[in-house]
């Protein structure tokens, strides 16, 4: 189907009219940019679209980039079983490539199309992109690299594209884009300030072009392709646009990345960085198991993910996604609908991210720090996030006599370093009570961030401090008793 004009500043070629759309290449000589076209049915403009699907065939034969593939879709109107000129516009130009009346038969599959002539490329059918895989990432990018490289695979088996935004790295993380870039021809990058999670997965939302989006970490890798196929299916039986899907996330079962006992409690019976140990399958939860690490929705959920999405006021990675989902299921709500998680186990990613007693801890305090942004946005949901009788001591009035908060932060820091002697020296985990331990010095953590981000005359920093002791004091009982009475941690209980 070449085009009726001489003029050689354009190439291109129509492949197909037929199942509603018009399909096709379109490229300036000279000149790779993608181009703006227009679809013109019996003369009429009926839609505008950009020729800048990838297409390899095109790029083996020399024309540009190979990013000038088209698809416009045919207004319903001329759905109607009738003969109907079809013509492809550059948008402000006069240069149209115009189907042969073979295919002129909209709804109705046209015969196969002649032998391209010797220097034009063989149309190759391309699927249309329906899932969108979403990752920020911020200096890890051995680890992003490699976790890019499992989705490509699982991309090959559904129409998906990877999207990727580089979170103000300071590592090797641009340059290892780039070049993954150049191999990736469904491969979407964009490098902004540093500003959290939050902020890079709306911008990547709003880029998306499909129908489904895919959250995913840098540092979760699926386990094996069928992993996008899972949650297309998913949203396929499960079409109500408030549906998430929830995957799975798990620790890998590999000799160089073995599994400590901190790894073992936060995501098992601790349950602090996820709570898959009580779920069951293919049932449904609500907003407060919202996991960016592994979960989809439908792209329509929110109509603009720059203005609506995540809240970017969530500067570091903790709580920014709870509150997307609870915000979210507020707004379903007022509109007649509801918003549910369902998980699907069999969507199933591995956490290439090691922690210890101090690593976890780092990321307790921020979760703390988090919490109180949370509250701000929705304070009726203190007794969601643990926090109501913590907030309510801090809000008591204040001693008569001052004393200084410094010295309770000194006695957080000496029950910290008590879990990080057992860890290095005394072997932690080789005691029951060193579960309780960790459940009651990681909660510490998450009490002491939250503490630390009050401000103002009226907040009884004392009083709170005194409540996180006694409450700590409380989940470890025997060992707390032990510790306080001075028999030395590693000597007489491990």
């Amino acid at each position: 189907m070449p085009a009726d004009s001489a003029d050689v500043l354009f190439q291109g070629f129509i492949d197909s009219v037929m199942s509603g759309a018009v399909a096709g290449w379109l490229v300036r000589a000279g000149d790779p940019s993608p181009l703006d076209v227009e679809l013109l049915v019996d003369g009429v403009p009926a839609g505008t679209g950009i020729a800048d699907g990838f297409r390899d065939d095109v790029k083996q034969a020399g024309f540009g980039t190979g990013h000038h593939a088209f698809r416009l879709t045919i207004p319903p109107a001329f759905l109607d079983g009738e003969p109907h000129g079809v013509q492809v516009r550059v948008l402000g130009d006069t240069f149209v490539l115009t189907a042969l009346p073979a295919e002129q038969v909209l709804g109705v599959p046209p015969p196969p199309p002649p032998r391209p002539a010797p220097d034009l490329p063989a149309p190759v059918v391309h699927r249309a992109i329906e899932l969108s895989v979403i990752m920020p990432t911020y200096n890890r990018g051995a680890i992003m690299e490699e976790s890019l490289g499992r989705y490509a695979a699982c991309a090959k088996r559904v129409g998906a594209e990877l999207i990727v935004i580089d979170d103000g790295s300071r590592d090797d993380t641009p340059e290892r884009l780039r070049r993954l870039s150049a191999a990736h021809p469904n491969l979407v990058t964009e490098r902004v300030p540093n500003g959290g999670p939050a902020h890079a997965r709306n911008l990547a939302a709003s880029m998306a072009r499909g129908r489904l989006l895919v959250f995913v970490g840098d540092d979760v890798m699926p386990v094996d392709d069928d992993f996008l196929s899972v949650h297309m299916a998913a949203h396929n039986k499960q079409p109500a646009i408030g549906t998430a899907i929830l995957g799975k996330i798990s620790w890998p079962n590999e000799t160089n990345m073995p599994v400590n006992f901190v790894m073992a409690h936060i995501q098992g019976e601790g349950q602090q960085q996820f709570g898959y140990r009580h779920m069951i399958g293919y049932t449904w939860l609500d907003w407060r198991l919202f996991y960016s690490s592994n979960i989809s929705v439908k792209k329509a959920l929110v109509s603009d993910w720059l203005t609506d999405g995540y809240d970017s006021s969530f500067y570091l990675a903790a709580f920014e996604d709870p509150e997307f989902a609870w915000r979210t299921t507020l707004r379903l709500r007022e509109a007649g609908q509801e918003f549910g998680i369902y998980y699907v186990p069999a969507a199933q990613l591995v956490h290439y991210h090691p922690y210890t007693v101090s690593s976890f801890l780092s990321r307790q305090v921020s979760v703390g720090m988090m919490a109180q942004r949370f509250l701000e946005l929705h304070p009726s949901r203190a007794d969601d996030l643990g926090l109501s009788e913590l907030i309510q001591r801090l809000g008591s009035p204040s001693d008569s006599t001052p004393f200084p908060v410094e010295h309770y932060f000194s006695v957080f820091e000496g029950l910290k370093s008590w879990a990080l002697v057992i860890e290095h020296h005394y072997g932690l985990g080789q005691q029951n009570w060193h579960a309780d331990l960790l459940t009651a010095i990681f909660q510490l953590g998450y009490f002491e961030g939250f503490i630390r981000v009050q401000s103002g005359p009226q907040v009884n920093l004392a009083a709170g401090c005194r409540y996180v002791l006694e409450h700590l004091r409380g989940q470890l009982n025997r060992a707390i008793a032990t510790e306080a009475l001075g028999d030395l941690p590693g000597f007489g209980l491990v």
